[in-house]
């Protein structure tokens, strides 16, 4: 469970998968991929489809929670979100400084508000924050 400004995230389902661990949380997907992976679409569709199952019809923000050294097929990215007509950010988590610096370039393939952060409680504020904007602007139409 995490808490954010008092209120608390639920998490409401867990994979765990070949490649990595995901956390269902009603509106905010965290994933952990494992050490030395090498994220494709391909080897990524399994989790992917999963999501697209929990978050039809749904707001959604993922969360890389960057614990361990892995390598990605940055079009990757591209594919998976153009996938979740609802994707509303993208938000990455890592204390390391040359993973940090590799999501400038990551930030190129995807079209949505993104952001880093060193710990995974301000990555679901933040994430809880693009939420609510974007409730307001469909509220507003």
């Amino acid at each position: 469970m995490q808490i954010i400004r008092g209120k608390q995230q639920e998490l409401l389902l867990e994979h765990t998968l070949d490649i990595g661990t995901f956390q269902f949380y009603e509106n905010i997907l965290v994933g952990e991929f494992y050490e030395g992976v090498h994220v494709t679409f391909e080897n990524a569709s399994e989790p992917i489809k999963m999501a697209q199952e929990f978050y039809r019809n749904k707001p959604l923000v993922y969360i890389s929670n960057r614990l361990h050294s892995y390598s990605m097929d940055p079009m990757a990215y591209r594919k998976a979100s153009n996938m979740f007509p609802d994707f509303q950010g993208f938000a990455i988590v890592s204390t390391n400084k040359y993973r940090r610096m590799l999501i400038s370039l990551e930030k190129i393939f995807i079209s949505k508000p993104t952001a880093v952060f060193y710990e995974l409680s301000a990555a679901f504020e933040w994430a809880e924050e693009v939420l609510h904007l974007q409730r307001a602007e469909n509220q507003e139409t």
